[in-house]
């Protein structure tokens, strides 16, 4: 028995080193973690092109975007669907340059795509983002034009919007380079010609310049200041004093690429306004002619008048034209009825490509739109859908979701109620005639619709796909009943005709015939991100706790083969377990909060505990954002857990309408959360911390400011006074010049919390908000993490709250991140501090207790 023992043993410890060794998650990993960007099949089905961003290491160019989205740190692969073969196209590392969105020509020869790569005397990274080719014939990859493309800001900064459509594959809808992140501002024409955005001589593309531009004003800054002879000022005004605009500055210009040639030929300057409001650039079926709608400049305010929605493209004033597609063609304006004053969305051209749609409103404060017409040739406007308005206030039209499609060159499809009503419905409407709803007899209307091979338009109506019948006004069932709940998943394009429709149900994918409502096949694809269908397969991505894998699954035989396996790292990652729990708030509401527990976690011991707060949150379940193991940087909640504590997000719901006195609120959520937490044996009570971002950070200030519960608090990017924060300035805003004071956005998103007033006119319901008038009553020590740069919370807002707390002798430290954004993820190394300095201020005050041997 004793020789079998040792036996056993011995076997087990070889089993055992044959594992692979696991490792707590460490801010290295978190680093190296990437996540794919654009993925595009060949027209022909063979490749795909997929821009895979590059690890956040040394020798790589940082600080123009949050590092984990910035593409100028990415490269081109292609890969075979047939034999699997890769092959990196770019190679963007030697000079620290990156490659994206990545887009096919309709005949598969070429890709164009955007770069920073540098040539000639250029610095290395880059100075700006240009138009290059990939050319499958000769296999190089080559620029087409020295001008700078006009691009759109990442990460939610809303810098110089773009909405360019259309072209050779017909769409509707934005061409993208990253899913609601970055719209491209160039679109293939035919085989070699494509339609881009340049920018003029000197100007730099807005992925390079929304962060780069505050330094270099800087620098001219300390340049005049040397000279003596030129002021340093920059002046802002508002009603008589404000300052006009120069256009001829604030201008892209349309230009025809010919990619085989290399030769451009300008078309015609259209404006742009940077910071909000969507340049929308349509070209024509025909190809003949680009409806345009450009934002020009901020809407004045009035006083007790505000634009309604905490939304850009409703507190812009645009210009809605049209311009023939020829070098030189100059851009006709159209004059536009008092009733379609304020145009606000371009929705979609005629098949016939005689008319295009748009929707528009005829003052500041009104609510809904209505739709018109715009005539390609004579650029008249007329009404369409007497009486019908549209209460959406986001852009339905580029996200996939239309609120307007032709049905033939005469019936336009609307998604639209009349003015007294309660739903939304589909309408088909004529300029000639009274709208007829389509949708009025069915349970719920129809979220969108998709056009078939025929032209006809199909949709999900009552558990049934059904055609839509322009002259009988009706929709028409087709095929078998479907699955309960299913939505539309393919494709994404409603302009795309298509022979096939992917619906999706709770994780199913079912393929259905779009002519006669058939099933085909049946695939069950775990959660994930859908990138293309075409007549080879289904090509998705999968987040998984061993990597990021692209696949390519035929749903008819379920076969499917591994594209690209990125984050291998992952794979030897000791992972904490997540859980969700249930819990009462104060007033007895249900809730529920998301744990991740220590990867060493041992039942009946009570761990140290980190609270992620962020106000009006509410956890969903074990797919919950703040349990994803690909968060970035210091939002990865598994690295606090890889350190020893036990993580928990609570839902903390608030009404935020200015009706509830939301900071008064906030602890409802969290106090009862901690204490479930401790009753199951899992939270040690006398040890727990708190720590938020943003309105999270405005969480913590909140929550210290109102109870001593907590041994340690780590603010990050939050405001302090609401009040104040309303008008405070984007710093990062340097260099626009008469309108630096229009880039922050602020003024709306906490005018929405407090009842759409401002601060003046509700001034005891703002007080009641500000955790700096409660400041005296702090005793946790705090860690306060800025950034110098913050769009969202300026700098200005903690400082007041950090010399109170010093002025009491109380407990704080305040790091202030120069050049650093909202997120602290402009540079790996910020990244780095942060998480260190995090880590440092929890195990001083809360340090998790060495496990008993």
């Amino acid at each position: 028995m004793r020789l079998e023992k040792v036996l056993g043993g011995v076997l087990m410890t070889l089993l055992l080193g044959m594992a692979p060794a696991r490792h707590a998650l460490t801010i290295d990993d978190v680093l190296d973690t990437v996540s794919l960007d654009r993925v595009t099949p060949s027209p022909d089905g063979e490749w795909v092109a997929a821009v895979v961003p590059r690890p956040a290491r040394a020798g790589e160019t940082a600080g123009r975007n949050a590092y984990e989205t910035d593409p100028s740190r990415s490269d081109v692969w292609l890969v075979s669907r047939r034999t699997g073969e890769r092959r990196n196209l770019s190679n963007g590392a030697a000079n620290a340059a990156g490659f994206w969105c990545a887009t096919w020509s309709p005949d598969g020869r070429m890709l164009a795509m955007l770069s920073t790569s540098p040539e000639g005397v250029e610095p290395r990274g880059g100075d700006n983002v240009r138009l290059y080719v990939w050319d499958r014939v000769d296999g190089h990859v080559r620029r087409l034009s020295s001008a700078a493309v006009m691009t759109q800001g990442r990460y939610g900064s809303g810098l110089y919007p773009l909405d360019v459509r259309g072209g050779a594959d017909g769409g509707s809808i934005a061409h993208t380079c990253r899913t609601d992140d970055e719209n491209a501002g160039f679109t293939w024409l035919d085989d070699h010609r494509l339609v881009a955005l340049m920018l003029p001589s000197g100007q730099v593309s807005a992925l390079l310049d929304q962060y780069g531009r505050p330094f270099d004003e800087a620098v001219r800054t300390r340049a005049a200041l040397r000279d003596g002879r030129t002021p340093t000022v920059t002046a802002v005004g508002s009603g008589e004093a404000r300052i006009p605009r120069d256009e001829a500055q604030w201008r892209a210009t349309l230009t025809i690429v010919d990619a085989k040639s290399g030769i451009t030929a300008p078309v015609a300057d259209v404006p742009i306004y940077p910071f909000s409001g969507e340049l929308t650039v349509s070209i024509a079926p025909d190809l003949r002619r680009i409806s345009i709608l450009a934002p020009v400049r901020k809407l004045p305010f009035t006083n007790g008048v505000a634009p309604p929605f905490n939304n850009g493209d409703w507190h812009v004033e645009k210009r809605l034209g049209m311009v023939d597609l020829t070098p030189g063609a100059p851009v006709r304006w159209a004059a536009l009825p008092s009733a379609a004053r304020l145009p606000l969305e371009m929705l979609d051209w005629s098949p016939d490509s005689r008319h295009v749609a748009f929707r528009a409103r005829s003052a500041v404060s009104d609510r809904t739109s209505t739709a018109f017409v715009l005539d390609a040739a004579s650029v008249a406007v007329d009404g369409i859908g007497k009486d019908l308005v549209t209460a959406t206030s986001s852009l339905g039209q580029k996200a996939g979701r239309p609120i307007a499609l032709w049905s033939d060159a005469k019936h336009l499809l609307l998604r639209a109620r009349q003015k007294d009503g309660k739903r939304d419905d589909w309408w088909l409407a004529t300029r000639e005639h009274a709208p007829v709803n389509v949708t009025a007899a069915l349970a719920a209307s129809p979220v969108t619709f998709r056009r078939r091979a025929d032209g006809v338009l199909a949709t999900v109506a009552d558990g049934r796909l059904a055609r839509l019948d322009p002259r009988a006004a009706s929709l028409t069932p087709i095929g078998n009943a479907l699955r309960k709940d299913a939505s539309i998943l393919f494709p994404d394009d409603p302009a795309q005709r298509t022979s096939k429709i992917l619906l999706t149900t709770n994780g199913i994918i079912d393929e259905i015939d779009a002519a006669n409502g058939r099933l085909v096949a049946t695939a069950r694809v775990a959660p994930g991100e859908i990138h293309a269908f075409d007549n080879r397969g289904l090509i998705w991505s999968e987040q998984t706790a061993a990597g990021l894998f692209l696949r390519d699954t035929r749903l008819e035989s379920g076969a499917q083969r591994d594209l690209l396996r990125l984050d291998r790292h992952l794979d030897a990652v000791a992972w904490g377990e997540r859980r969700i729990i249930d819990y009462n708030s104060t007033v007895g509401t249900p809730l529920k909060a998301a744990v991740i527990l220590p990867p060493d976690y041992r039942p009946g011991r009570r761990y140290p505990v980190l609270t992620w707060v962020y106000g009006g949150y509410q956890v969903s379940g074990l797919d919950d954002f703040w349990l994803n193991r690909y968060a970035p940087g210091i939002y990865n909640l598994q690295l606090y857990a890889a350190h020893g504590y036990v993580v928990l997000v609570p839902s903390i719901p608030t009404a935020r309408d200015g009706k509830e006195d939301v900071y008064a609120a906030l602890p409802g959520g969290v106090m009862p959360a901690i204490d479930k937490l401790a009753g199951l044996g899992i939270a040690d009570p006398d040890r727990v911390a708190v720590m938020g971002q943003s309105f999270g950070g405005y969480t913590v200030y909140a929550l210290v400011s109102q109870s001593d519960r907590f041994r340690a608090a780590i603010a990050v990017a939050g405001i302090t006074d609401p009040a104040q924060a309303w008008g405070q300035f984007d710093p990062a805003a340097r260099g626009y010049p008469g309108f630096e004071d229009e880039k922050s956005a602020n003024w709306s998103i906490y005018e929405n919390a407090y009842g759409d007033m401002p601060p003046y006119a509700a001034a005891e319901r703002w007080a009641r908000g500000s955790a700096l008038a409660h400041v005296d009553r702090v005793h946790t020590p705090l860690l306060m993490i800025h950034g110098e740069l913050d769009l969202r919370d300026p700098l200005a807002q903690v400082e007041p709250f950090y010399f109170a707390l010093s002025r009491q002798g109380k407990t704080a430290r305040l790091l202030r991140y120069w050049g650093e954004n909202h997120s602290l993820a402009a540079s790996p190394a910020n990244v780095r501090d942060v998480y260190n300095e995090t880590l440092a201020w929890l195990d001083h005050y809360t340090a998790p207790r060495p496990a008993p041997h």
